[in-house]
């Protein structure tokens, strides 16, 4: 049973919609706030070296969102991204997470959330695509998504 409630959307939209206005909350007051993420859905722009790559712990990385890193947030209702520094030579990158990939919130290593939500990227996006396509299997519906 709990699997499937980890798993519901429902549930996962729930836990997306708490981590996204606590952060919101934390921001708004300044406060130094660490987040641990899921290793595989963050994204770097500009790619890490592999040196620094090779570095992060395969399933999770805690980044601390303080000073510059901290002002430097934006965040919307999918995404949290920000800008750090990484390795001896603070090489420089945007860091984005998908907001559902975000683990725990803590403030001075105290938890603030822990989402326990199963995170899937594009499942929403996926679901409609999967539904538009049903859609189109009949060919009398095809011809209303010509020209999009």
């Amino acid at each position: 049973m709990i699997e499937e409630i980890l798993k519901d959307d429902k549930f996962g939209s729930m836990m997306r919609k708490n981590i996204y206005d606590l952060l919101n909350f934390l921001i708004d007051k300044g406060s130094t706030v660490d987040i641990l993420v899921n290793t595989k859905f963050v994204s770097f722009n500009p790619d890490l070296p592999d040196s620094i790559k090779s570095s992060f712990n395969p399933s999770v990385i805690l980044f601390s969102l303080a000073g510059y890193t901290l002002s430097s947030v934006k965040i919307s209702s999918d995404e949290i991204s920000f800008e750090a520094g990484f390795g001896e030579d603070d090489f420089a990158s945007v860091v984005s997470v998908p907001i559902g990939a975000i683990i725990r919130i803590s403030i001075d290593e105290n938890p603030l959330l822990i989402n326990f939500a199963t995170y899937t990227p594009n499942s929403i996006k996926t679901k409609q695509e999967h539904s538009k396509q049903i859609f189109l299997n009949n060919p009398k519906n095809r011809d209303i998504f010509k020209g999009q």
